[in-house]
């Protein structure tokens, strides 16, 4: 890769420029959602750097569900003169990195058409299903979870089906105060607008 100078978790000095980045690659829409999910605590941000200029940040949070908590890679953005160059990869693996000490489940969602993410995640060992085709009782526990509904396909490592999270009784209520937190109430919010 060689771009990457460095990959560093955000503090509250650099929320800012991470709100700008996400702003600059993803659009404010999401953007917005990932500056709420970070002002209210619940996400965590690594921001990759050359030189001084950002190039990519990944937003990920965790969830206590069972038999093994679960790691959501929420977003995960890179500067376009900079994609393809494994900046995403490195963002992923500094946030496998920072659990690593630990079983986790790590889940992502993305869309069918973004062949570079399905890609990313396929090359760093993610097993990948269609949500159309997972049960409703999965389907909708993802979409809380990771607060996903535009996307088509969810990205897992850690457990070998991912319909397991969703039968244990205990993580659809995990599911469903971290939608309430993490989608509902900054969608709420924003209508307020």
């Amino acid at each position: 890769m060689g771009d990457v100078i460095g990959i560093v978790e955000c503090n509250e000095e650099c929320l800012n420029i991470a709100k700008k980045f996400l702003e600059h690659v993803m659009g404010w829409y999401h953007s917005y959602f990932a500056s709420s999910c970070i002002e209210k605590g619940i996400c965590r941000v690594l921001v990759a750097s050359d030189k001084e200029m950002t190039i990519g940040i990944i937003v990920f949070y965790k969830a206590l569900t069972k038999p093994l908590p679960t790691i959501v890679i929420y977003y995960v953005a890179v500067d376009s003169k900079f994609r393809g160059r494994g900046v995403g990869k490195a963002l992923v693996t500094s946030v496998e990195s920072l659990f690593e000490n630990n079983q986790h489940i790590f889940l992502a969602t993305t869309r069918e058409n973004n062949i570079p993410s399905r890609k990313l995640f396929s090359e760093l060992n993610y097993s990948e299903a269609f949500i159309e085709h997972l049960d409703n009782r999965t389907s909708n526990f993802i979409e809380r979870l990771a607060c996903s509904y535009e996307d088509d396909v969810v990205l897992y490592k850690g457990i070998s089906d991912i319909a397991i999270l969703a039968h244990i009784n205990e993580n659809i209520s995990i599911a469903e105060r971290i939608w309430k937190r993490v989608c509902y109430e900054p969608w709420k919010q924003l209508r307020k607008i």
